[in-house]
């Protein structure tokens, strides 16, 4: 996950308003430091949106 929370923290810094980070978690185990977390905080914190399946990252990115 070190890969992974550094490479979004890259680029949640330097991203544009219209630029979204979209996160997939399919694990549905216990995660993260607090009830109810969906990630570790720092990644999902740095997302717009969390999904569930590729079926919805895909109707999220699809345009209308």
């Amino acid at each position: 996950m070190g890969g992974t929370a550094w490479e979004m923290g890259s680029f949640f810094a330097s991203k544009s308003p219209e630029q979204r980070i979209i996160g997939i978690r399919t694990d549905f185990r216990r995660a993260g430091e607090s009830e109810g977390a969906v990630l570790n905080a720092t990644i999902e914190c740095s997302c717009d949106r969390i999904v569930r399946s590729r079926e919805e990252v895909l109707a999220r990115i699809s345009p209308d």
